[in-house]
């Protein structure tokens, strides 16, 4: 609900934005930063605030579908990235340094995912042939059974999400959130 008792009072752009968006918690959390921040942009803190409640919603649903599959260890969040990384990978398998870059996961993270997914018997770890010093994640052929098992749950998690929506109004807001920019 929006919230319409706004007083003569408050700055312009904060009237704006209690006007434009609905949810509650997004509307408060844009007051928090006006009265933080007065020269901060509503509208942009606001399209931020729905963008990670939307993310949280969505890793929740996964996570849910996920562990109701009974895999041997926790795929949600990173190891559920580096998981569908290696899947998508030539030969499933790459590079702990390559698989950093990928992911934009620190070195040290994505040695200890590979870890972690290495205990539950999903992935692989093994030295180069061609050079001792570089360490290789490899998909085992249960993390690939795991995966086949995830991307279902996952699918149809992403599926219901947007159920609400048209394919036009899909590829309008699958358009400006790639607009988005972020310094790198």
């Amino acid at each position: 609900m929006t919230v319409s008792n706004v007083t003569a009072k408050e700055p312009a752009a904060r009237r704006v934005v209690k006007r434009s968006f609905t949810n509650e918690s997004v509307v408060e959390g844009v007051k928090q930063y006006a009265a933080i921040l007065p020269s901060s942009d509503p509208k942009a803190i606001a399209v931020h605030l729905a963008l990670w409640q939307a993310y949280h919603a969505q890793y929740m649903a996964n996570s849910r579908a996920i562990d109701a599959l009974d895999l041997p260890v926790s795929v949600t969040g990173s190891r559920l990235t580096v998981m569908r990384t290696l899947y998508c990978a030539p030969g499933r398998r790459m590079t702990l340094s390559t698989l950093s870059k990928r992911t934009r996961l620190s070195p040290a993270a994505v040695t200890n995912l590979v870890d972690s997914l290495s205990r539950g018997s999903l992935v692989r770890r093994i030295g180069s042939a061609e050079d001792r010093r570089v360490n290789i994640a490899e998909l085992t052929e249960k993390g690939e059974a795991a995966f086949h098992k995830i991307l279902p749950a996952m699918s149809e998690s992403m599926t219901s999400a947007c159920a609400g929506l048209t394919d036009e109004e899909k590829d309008t807001l699958l358009r400006l959130l790639q607009r988005l920019s972020y310094p790198s």
